[in-house]
């Protein structure tokens, strides 16, 4: 994972989720609506495909994408339709961190608290961190499966073509911008 930049919300997004959301809150409703689906092309461009936890493109057409609540709903239903509180992600990243808290906001860590090992593609804390920082670190790793099979082969994907030389470090960076970190070194040679 690599530090995110919150985007400015988009325009409309108050009449399209939050008024509309903040009227099914008002009433009660048990099962909220998805009103957050109808701000994913905006998220999608804003954040500019890359998932927030694998950090790689989620291709358009393929209907994996989804919105993460980085507070979960059924914790805090008063941030279900706010768009601080929304992450792009993969369908399978946020059907691992469904509502556990113990997964690092993207927003909230800093570029190098997660390496990447370029030989068998596995990501680890970086060995410089304090315990506690690591640990979480570790933890968001093992909630998210960034080292299983499906994970690996998403950073392949992009990985190795660079490696053969038929990717540009340019496309590198704009699909797998944490396998670039790694790979080309902060500033990106």
């Amino acid at each position: 994972m690599i530090h995110v930049d919150p985007q400015p919300e988009p325009p409309g997004f108050d009449a399209l989720v939050r008024q509309r959301g903040s009227r099914a809150l008002a009433e009660g409703r048990e099962d909220l609506p998805p009103y957050w689906r109808d701000c994913l092309p905006d998220l999608y461009q804003c954040y500019r495909g890359v998932c927030a936890y694998l950090c790689v493109l989620i291709p358009r057409g393929t209907g994996a994408r989804s919105v993460d609540h980085v507070a979960p709903k059924s914790k805090r239903r008063d941030l279900a339709y706010e768009w601080g509180n929304y992450r792009l992600v993969s369908v399978l990243m946020n059907s691992r961190k469904r509502e556990f808290e113990d997964v690092l906001d993207p927003f909230e860590i800093d570029d190098g608290w997660f390496v990447l090992e370029l030989s068998f593609l596995q990501v680890m804390p970086s060995p410089s961190l304090d315990e506690p920082t690591r640990s979480k670190v570790q933890a968001t790793i093992d909630r998210l499966g960034l080292n299983d099979a499906e994970c690996v082969a998403a950073r392949a994907l992009y990985y190795q073509p660079y490696v053969e030389g038929l990717l540009a470090p340019e496309q590198l960076r704009e699909w797998s911008p944490f396998v670039a970190r790694q790979a080309l070194g902060p500033e990106g040679r």
